[in-house]
């Protein structure tokens, strides 16, 4: 990781802090994904062996179908797998693919504040409703907005100061840089 300007130990705070949101992220993600996967079997199998149909089975598929979403959006964000124009960047000049390398993590995380913002409101809103059928608080849906969006703001944060790698070579993937020249990208912004 690229921590120019940081003390060794503010280095190694700062590295070990990131690996901890990195994987809180990753793990909540993959039980969101599973748990999802588990709902919707036992649906499955409750209507065509069983004959009946666990009335909360649909609502917490959809529960966990919003948390998985807004948390793989971060996870995108943080792993370079969003959407991108790379071979539009790519055929600009240089001094236009700086700029534009600049812009594109300072909009991601213009898009996180308005998740923290819009999600925190949605939340707040709903806190005194429930879902029918779990009686969860309705809040619980909409809670995955503002995680999210914490989660881009400081993924996006670390883009802009080049604190995050573009290439993903820092994050312990075996893959190469990909096939949008992520990396040479990279280098234009050093």
């Amino acid at each position: 990781m690229s921590q120019r300007g940081l003390p060794r130990p503010a280095a190694r705070i700062y590295r070990l802090s990131l690996s901890v949101v990195d994987r809180a992220t990753d793990v909540l993600t993959l039980a969101a994904l599973v748990a999802m996967v588990v709902v919707v079997t036992w649906q499955v199998f409750c209507r065509y062996v069983l004959g009946f149909t666990p009335v909360w089975a649909s609502e917490t598929a959809l529960l966990l179908l919003g948390w998985v979403a807004f948390l793989g959006i971060a996870k995108g964000i943080r792993e370079h797998s969003h959407i991108a124009l790379g071979m539009l960047v790519d055929r600009l000049p240089r001094p236009l693919r700086l700029v534009t390398l600049r812009l594109a993590p300072l909009l991601m995380a213009v898009f996180g504040v308005y998740l923290i913002v819009q999600g925190g409101e949605f939340t707040q809103l709903m806190m005194s409703s429930t879902l029918p059928a779990t009686g969860l608080p309705t809040s619980v849906q909409y809670a995955a907005m503002p995680v999210a969006g914490v989660l881009i703001l400081l993924y996006s944060a670390l883009q802009l100061f080049g604190l995050l790698p573009l290439d993903g070579a820092d994050n312990g993937s075996a893959q190469g840089p990909s096939s949008s020249g992520q990396s040479l990208r990279d280098e234009d912004i050093r």
